[in-house]
């Protein structure tokens, strides 16, 4: 009760299918250990073995005729701390109704918890390699990739930018929403809400994204004079800049798979869509543009950022010594 409570409070939240199929992934692993248990019993103690055991061993895979089948293996740290994450909450919420005297996740804390992990990405000269690549390729629409690596936002961004919003002359693109998948059928999309603290960010992009997004442009028009009146006018895929040929929306989970595939082929470490996000922070951060800069293309908090990012960040304490220090003197001097 006090997990299927916490989810249909979030739902009620407006939160996002792919937060909320967070929740409910998080609370299957949860109901696995504790279904039936009398939620006022369970204590911290409980709690802390279940992570221990995931961690250790509770990574789990689904084979095709087999369904979700233990792998013996440990779970990922990140995984276990999502849960963690969700079982706290989902307790905090029920101690705030007045439904129990107290949470039993509050004082557990999952192994590292604190130290985020080290998210997957790619050096800039990497992201350049894969770049390049992507330039002799077909499997994406031009300009997807370059937009995703220039602004680090979200797939499901990228994929929901309609013309509308972008305006090649100023060399901008806003992100109002995003495309997500239908929580009745995973196949369906919907355009939904985007995460970002604003409800719209217009972000500059680079020169050679904005020449990419102009050929992008000739590509459609070659695509809908070809489907002629089978092109979509209307419903979620109208006005997309990234589209398939027939131009339908594209997937942000299918867009992030042809990813993660062509990143190998490319002769690169493996990595998704979300991790060209991760790649533009680290490299922003490191050539040190503004913790708030980075944030705002990200949609993010400056909080958040230095706390996920924070081993990024350059140290600043010697240069404001210096900085300062020589202000001083020069003051002093004239």
């Amino acid at each position: 009760m006090v997990l299927d409570q916490f989810i249909r409070a979030k739902r009620l939240a407006g939160r996002t299918p792919n937060t909320i199929s967070q929740y409910e992934w998080a609370a299957v692993q949860a109901k696995a250990r504790w279904a039936g248990w009398a939620a006022d019993k369970l204590t911290g103690d409980h709690v802390e073995d279940a992570y221990s055991e995931l961690l250790a061993d509770g990574r789990r895979q689904w084979h095709r005729g087999k369904g979700t089948v233990s792998t013996g293996k440990p779970m990922a740290r990140r995984s276990v701390q999502i849960i963690h994450k969700t079982v706290k909450a989902a307790f905090q919420l029920s101690v705030d109704k007045g439904q129990l005297i107290r949470n039993p996740a509050r004082l557990v804390s999952v192994a590292g918890d604190d130290d985020r992990d080290d998210r997957p990405h790619w050096t800039a000269s990497e992201v350049g390699r894969f770049l390049d690549f992507m330039a002799t390729r077909t499997d994406l629409p031009k300009g997807l990739v370059e937009v995703m690596a220039d602004t680090g936002a979200r797939v499901g961004e990228v994929c929901g930018v309609r013309w509308s919003v972008v305006d090649l002359e100023a060399g901008t693109a806003a992100i109002v929403g995003q495309l997500v998948g239908d929580p009745r059928d995973s196949k369906m999309l919907t355009f939904g809400k985007t995460k970002r603290p604003r409800s719209k960010s217009t972000l500059s992009l680079h020169p050679d994204t904005v020449s990419a997004l102009k050929q992008r442009k000739t590509e459609q028009a070659e695509d809908r004079l070809k489907m002629g009146s089978g092109w979509p006018t209307v419903g979620v895929s109208a006005d997309l800049v990234f589209t398939w040929p027939d131009g339908q929306a594209l997937n942000p989970k299918t867009v992030s798979r042809i990813v993660g595939r062509l990143s190998t082929t490319a002769g690169l470490p493996r990595l998704t869509a979300h991790g060209l996000r991760h790649s533009f922070a680290t490299a922003a951060l490191e050539a040190r543009v503004p913790v708030e800069v980075v944030a705002a293309r990200l949609g993010n908090t400056a909080r958040m950022v230095q706390e996920v990012y924070q081993h990024h960040i350059p140290a600043e304490d010697e240069a404001a010594a210096l900085l300062v220090g020589n202000l001083y003197r020069a003051v002093r001097e004239s």
